[in-house]
């Protein structure tokens, strides 16, 4: 018995880790009782993959069949028809060598799917699971076909997951539904865990920011903020990790306001790099006002670090005084004032105590634990 897992694409860094989210829950599960099988078909346009091949191979136990099939730009009606056939092939081999699932679990369907590959799905006749996290469905931009695919999937799948409970009210809003819709938050990877002894520069206080450079996560924003809270204090620093098409418009920004020896931009890491940095950093810090649910945030809360971050946003319910502070959306004062408050009172927050409720809610054993109890409903 197993369960097919579908996501984008496989996470490589030279192709933007793409399939992350999917990739490791799948991994999880294999770990904490369920076998799973792991397929792709990464669809982005040669622009942004530069490959075209088949691929099959097995990483921590998990098989994984997929395609780098870089179609994307094309006309709709010929994109859907050849991701169509790809889907028949990875599907027929997959049951040919590992007999059909007992479970098939989507992520990011209107990503991976169109109304016939959803189809041929269906036609298995096994319960399917599908986790929503698009951040594009959050904010309501879908165009209206994937709106239409949307309202299919959601009453027709066995179970509807979305990652948080605004990204299920915007799910519920598109399609005008009443089903009931779980929400299963994102988990952490086993590399972002607690040590005590890790932040040994008591010199220096580090506010760290994990983020992709875009407009809705705000960088000059961020940046801006730090400039004012700490005008004069050399020992508080702001790290910033990640990449995206505002990387030099934020590099530009750190020059302006002479920030150079403050302020340092370590680009894209790796998993193990990022929670490396994480736990010798002391607080994190995010003015995005987009995300379906806020990974960073929670890699950090299992580092034991406190976090701030903007009120509404999905990641709210999770974040209290115990763990971290939240600012008003559209206000760089109320930014300010907190980072400042943050860094006054940075001893009251327990690091072992954040990383335990951090591994409570969302550790990849608490999380595969209720994907279990999902799939055992059926």
């Amino acid at each position: 018995m197993y369960t097919l897992v579908i996501g984008r694409a496989y996470p490589a860094q030279e192709t933007g880790m793409m399939g992350i989210f999917e990739f490791e829950q799948a991994i999880a599960l294999n770990k904490h009782g369920m076998n799973t099988v792991y397929a792709f078909c990464d669809t982005r346009s040669i622009k942004r993959l530069r490959k075209l091949n088949y691929k099959t191979f097995t990483e921590k136990g998990v098989p994984v069949y997929g395609y780098h099939f870089p179609i994307g730009g094309l006309p709709r009606k010929i994109f859907d028809m050849l991701k169509l056939n790809r889907y028949k092939k990875l599907i027929r081999t997959i049951i040919k060598v590992h007999g059909v699932p007992a479970y098939i679990h989507v992520h990011f369907p209107l990503l991976t799917l169109n109304k016939e590959i959803w189809s041929l799905l269906r036609k298995l006749d096994v319960p399917i699971v599908v986790t929503e996290h698009w951040s594009r469905v959050h904010d309501k931009s879908i165009e209206d076909y994937r709106i239409d695919l949307l309202k299919h999937i959601v009453e027709e799948a066995k179970e509807f997951i979305c990652v948080s409970e605004p990204l299920k009210n915007s799910v519920l809003e598109l399609t005008n539904s009443t089903r009931t819709i779980r929400v299963i938050p994102n988990m952490v990877n086993e590399h972002f865990y607690y040590e005590e002894a890790a932040n040994t520069n008591h010199n220096e206080f580090y506010f760290i920011a994990i983020v992709r450079m875009t407009e809705t996560n705000r960088f000059s924003i961020l940046v801006k903020a730090f400039a004012q809270a700490f005008p004069n204090q050399e020992d508080v620093k702001l790290r910033i990790v990640g990449d995206g098409p505002l990387y030099e418009e934020v590099k530009t920004k750190i020059k302006q306001l002479n920030l150079e020896n403050r302020v340092k931009m370590y680009g894209f890491l790796p998993r193990e790099q990022t929670a490396n940095l994480l736990r010798r950093s002391d607080a994190f810090v995010s003015a995005s006002i987009i995300e379906t649910f806020g990974v960073p945030f929670i890699e950090a809360m299992a580092c034991g670090k406190p976090v701030i971050g903007i009120k509404g946003c999905p990641i709210e319910p999770y974040i209290n005084s115990n763990n971290g502070k939240l600012f008003d959306k559209d206000s760089l004062s109320s930014l300010v004032t907190t980072c400042q408050k943050l860094y006054r009172n940075i001893n009251k927050y327990s690091g072992e105590q954040t990383a335990a409720n951090a591994t409570n809610n969302f550790s990849e054993k608490a999380i595969a634990n209720r994907l279990l109890k999902v799939y055992t409903e059926y």
